[in-house]
């Protein structure tokens, strides 16, 4: 084949890939789109039928699902959450992965080993012990047992450990002791810049999973103004009797609205990441 029916072929090839990506990624928008149009649209409109068009309810739905819960309240209180165990699942997780990856002491294999069998572990199993711990600390109806969990995350540990093996350059640690550095000023100065894809990467999966969790509020969470958005989700769908369908698409919207700018925020982090380990050979 010559060179211009490569040519041919291969824009052929590409245009196609574009029409494909494109579809999928219309496919993909489309439930959100249409949670977004419903949450214009009133409860007779919603279960009347299907439709692609803005309604003109969405002030009307706003008042209805804040006279039925604090949906702004729950918005701050997973905000809270889900910001703060973020904060500290980024910094303790790569410092306990640099510590792995920087020194080399006694029981390091055994150490490295039990991470990975805490991963194993299916943390519904831990439950009831939890519950019982922080009953006994006097922490129900707290945030607390809602964040300071997520110091010690096994999967984050793994995850920047496996990054740092190979970003971490030993030689450049050794010229900052050479120079004087102090152990926690190289963490955090030359460690953290270099560990930032990988803790990126796992502070958006974390912010998410915090933002969405509905277990643990449910079980230590009793008063409402403490609520979090997927307990006031749940009481609006959970209301048979006078249901707002438009108020609780609306509610929805709004739970999903921060993981959206998370995920678009910081997400060129993770390629960067990408791109920079492909060049490191």
């Amino acid at each position: 084949m010559n060179t211009p029916m490569k040519e041919t072929a291969q824009k052929k090839n590409k245009y196609t890939l574009y029409i494909c990506l494109t579809l999928l990624a219309i496919v993909s928008f489309l439930p959100f789109y249409l949670m977004i149009i419903n949450a214009t649209r009133s409860t007779g409109d919603i279960t009347a039928g299907f439709s692609m068009l803005p309604g003109a309810n969405l002030v009307q739905n706003f008042g209805e699902m804040q006279s039925r819960v604090d949906t702004l309240g729950a918005f701050r209180n997973s905000l809270i959450i889900a910001g703060s165990s973020t904060v500290l699942l980024c910094y303790f997780s790569a410092m306990t992965a640099y510590g792995f990856v920087a020194y080399d002491f006694k029981l390091k294999g055994f150490l490295f080993t039990a991470v990975l069998v805490i991963m194993m572990i299916p943390s519904q199993l831990s439950i009831i012990g939890f519950y019982k711990m922080v009953k006994g600390m006097g922490l129900l109806n707290s945030f607390l047992p809602l964040i300071l969990p997520s110091i010690s995350s096994a999967a984050t540990v793994f995850f920047i450990k496996q990054y740092g093996e190979t970003a971490i350059s030993r030689s450049v640690i050794e010229s900052a002791r050479i120079d004087g550095a102090s152990e926690l000023k190289i963490f955090n100065r030359i460690a953290l810049p270099m560990l930032s894809p990988a803790i990126f990467t796992m502070g958006i999966t974390g912010f998410i999973a915090s933002w969405n969790n509905y277990m643990m509020p449910l079980i230590l969470l009793s008063d409402p103004k403490k609520f979090t958005l997927p307990l006031i989700i749940r009481i609006l769908n959970a209301d048979t009797q006078d249901r707002t369908v438009g108020g609780m698409y609306l509610a929805i919207a709004i739970s999903i609205v921060p993981i959206m700018i998370v995920f678009f925020a910081f997400s060129r982090y993770i390629i960067d990441g990408v791109n920079a380990g492909g060049e490191k050979e």
